[in-house]
C-alpha cells in the first residue's frame, strides 16, 4: 500500500485525526473509518462525539462508513452505534459481509448519510470488474438475520439463553430465591467446595481469596 503513498492525489496528515475533522468543516463527500476495536484509545471512535465530529466534516449530502463489528459477537455494541448514529443522521443504516480471518467470519459497516432521500440500501451505480461486488450483495448486506433485526429494529433480544444462565432465569421465573455464597479459601482444598456450590443455578458464588487452580471458575 505504500506505493499509493507517491501519487500526488494522496494527502498525508499525521497528527490528532479529532482535531483535523475540528478543522475541516463541511468538506468531505465521503469519510472512511477503518477503526480498531472498540478498546483502549479506539473506544472514541464508537462513540457519539466522533459521529457528530464525521457529520460536521461532511460536505451536503455526504456519506460516512465505519467498521461497526460482528453481529454474532458485538450485538448490544452494534445496536447503540445505529441508535445513537440516527440521533445525528437522518439515515444510518446496519450492513454486514463475509471476511473469512475475520472473527466468525464476518464484520460489519455502519452505513450514515446527510441526505434525508438516501436509500443506503440500494446501489446508485454498476461497477465493472469486481470479482465479488455486485448489485444483489450490495442488497443482502442489509438483510439481517432475524435475532439481529429484531434487536436493531425494536430493541428485542430473541436468542435462545443456554446453559448455567438458563437455569438461573428460570429459577427467577418461578421465584426460586437466589442464594449468595461467600467462599473464604483457595487452592486444592476449596475447589471442590467452590464446584459443589456452582452446580446449583441458584447459587451465587464469591471467591475471597483467589489461586491459579480457582481460575477457571470465575467464568462462571
Amino acid at each position: 500500500m505504500s506505493a499509493l503513498l507517491e501519487s500526488t492525489k494522496v494527502t498525508v496528515f499525521v497528527g490528532d485525526g479529532f482535531k483535523f475533522l475540528s478543522d475541516n468543516k463541511a468538506t468531505y463527500d465521503v469519510i472512511i473509518t477503518d477503526s480498531s476495536d472498540p478498546v483502549g484509545p479506539a473506544e472514541a471512535l464508537f462513540q457519539k462525539p466522533y459521529f457528530q465530529l464525521l457529520y460536521d466534516s461532511l460536505a451536503p449530502g455526504g456519506h460516512v462508513s465505519t467498521q461497526a463489528e460482528c453481529l454474532w459477537l458485538h450485538l448490544p455494541l452494534i445496536s447503540q452505534l445505529r441508535n445513537l448514529t440516527r440521533e445525528i443522521f437522518p439515515v444510518a443504516e446496519y450492513a454486514y459481509t463475509t471476511i473469512p480471518t475475520y472473527p466468525s467470519g464476518q464484520i460489519g459497516f455502519l452505513v450514515a448519510s446527510k441526505d434525508a432521500t438516501r436509500n443506503l440500501k440500494e446501489p446508485l451505480r454498476k461497477l465493472q470488474g469486481p470479482v465479488y461486488y455486485n448489485e444483489d450483495i450490495h442488497r443482502s448486506a442489509f438483510v439481517l438475520p432475524e435475532f439481529a433485526r429484531s434487536v436493531l429494529d425494536s430493541g428485542k433480544d430473541i436468542r435462545p439463553i443456554f446453559g448455567r444462565e438458563s437455569a438461573v432465569l428460570n429459577a427467577r421465573e418461578n421465584s426460586k430465591k437466589i442464594r449468595k455464597v461467600l467462599l473464604l479459601g483457595a487452592g486444592l482444598v476449596s475447589r471442590p467446595c467452590a464446584e459443589y456450590i456452582l452446580r446449583d443455578p441458584t447459587n451465587e458464588l464469591t471467591i475471597g481469596e483467589i489461586s491459579i487452580i480457582m481460575i477457571p471458575l470465575m467464568v462462571h
